[in-house]
């Protein structure tokens, strides 16, 4: 694919995962290259250099997020307007001192302390996989092992009862995967399976309004802000957020990890001799996986980014794989190195206010699942390149076929 014919509104740009040959030619060329877009949606600007991305994110002053944090497809676009709706009240479509507030509310269940006291639990949940895995020789990685462990975490903090976790993992591959044929055959279907989301999480919180326990979902059902409580879009707005993103970003960085160190076999090695050298290595296969293809903001006023105009109103896309592999920044960017020292100056969890609440948490589940999994399962073999969900939004596979040798 030549740079001229790369869009973001095409998720089939993205069927390979991250297309880095593409990324490399942009930001050589046209680090701010303008997306033309399509007859219903406007062009867009595609960031590549890390600088840019780190700057886009950090400027409040002339770029928003309020008016979308993703560039849609045609698709996804023509959705439901209570999706729509829905989506403008998540975090991720807030600017401060609105977001501030919001974040403020559950921060902290991700501080290191709640992390602290969760630990066991992770540990626990990963010696009942490996346990399950036991006599298994040929299994898909995404579905049988890199789901189970986030999905159980999320749905232990947030309150989801363990009997509905399935419905999670539902939720989450409708969540992203609207575009793809196979979670979503057509837009009713996608509509329908997406609204779901909306009306269980509003059960769950009308629940925790009559019987409040200690979780988030209580959190989210009693919560004020400025002395108002959240209304019904907001509530379900924060559920789908959460419940989504909880679970997504490790599901998505555990299968590319397992894909990353197949591909890079000393640095596996490595991982089973010495499984504690991922408590560094575990930011490079953040880096190098990149979880996320893009976030988006819009100009507030004109301004310009590495000397290419943007006009107010006119909307950037940052695309974090290509920013995390810019050689500008990053040696040999893409190796996977474990032992790079400037690793965790990744954007895998974005940058700025709108860092993942949840990546401590995420780097704590990828390392434990790791340390685990590598040195039970050291030779384990790929047997087809991953399919990936179509999507131009998330790097998130729905298969990774692998043969667990010990």
């Amino acid at each position: 694919m030549t740079p001229s014919a790369f869009t973001l509104l095409e998720p089939v740009a993205f069927a390979e995962g991250h297309p880095h040959a593409v990324y490399d030619r942009l930001r050589a060329e046209a680090p701010v290259y303008r997306d033309p877009g399509s007859p219903t949606q406007p062009p867009v600007h595609l960031l590549t250099r890390h600088e840019d991305i780190r700057s886009v994110s950090l400027d409040g002053a002339n770029f928003t997020s309020t008016r979308g944090f993703r560039i849609a497809t045609d698709r996804r676009a023509a959705m439901d307007p209570e999706i729509a709706r829905t989506l403008a009240r998540f975090m991720l479509a807030m600017d401060d001192p609105e977001h501030a507030a919001f974040r403020g509310l559950v921060a902290n269940a991700f501080l290191p302390s709640a992390l602290a006291r969760l630990e066991p639990r992770i540990r626990a949940s990963v010696d009942r996989l490996l346990n399950s895995l036991e006599g298994e020789s040929d299994v898909d990685f995404v579905n049988d092992v890199g789901a189970k462990v986030p999905i159980q975490t999320i749905c232990a903090i947030m309150g989801v009862p363990e009997e509905d976790e399935w419905r999670v993992f539902e939720f989450t591959n409708a969540v992203f995967g609207t575009d793809d044929p196979d979670y979503a055959p057509s837009l009713e279907v996608a509509n329908e399976r997406y609204l779901a989301i909306f009306d269980y999480g509003w059960h769950l919180l009308e629940d925790r309004r009559r019987n409040p326990r200690d979780d988030l979902l209580t959190i989210i059902a009693k919560a004020r802000v400025d002395g108002r409580p959240l209304d019904r879009t907001e509530q379900v707005s924060f559920f789908s957020n959460m419940i989504a993103a909880g679970n997504e970003t490790t599901r998505s960085s555990l299968a590319g990890a397992i894909w990353a160190l197949h591909l890079h076999p000393q640095e596996r090695s490595r991982i089973v001799a010495d499984p504690g050298c991922l408590r560094h290595g575990v930011q490079e296969l953040l880096r190098w996986v990149s979880p996320v293809f893009h976030m988006a903001r819009t100009a507030t006023r004109d301004v310009e980014i590495a000397g290419s105009p943007i006009l107010a109103g006119e909307r950037v896309a940052m695309l974090y794989g290509a920013g995390n592999h810019d050689p500008a920044l990053f040696d040999d960017p893409h190796r996977l190195w474990l032992d790079r020292p400037n690793a965790n100056r990744h954007l895998g969890f974005g940058h700025g206010i709108h860092h993942c609440l949840g990546a401590r948490l995420a780097l704590m589940q990828l390392r434990i699942l790791l340390e685990a999994l590598l040195p039970a399962f050291p030779d384990y073999e790929v047997l087809e390149k991953p399919a990936y969900i179509r999507s131009s939004f998330v790097a998130a596979m729905k298969a990774l076929p692998i043969r667990l040798r010990r």
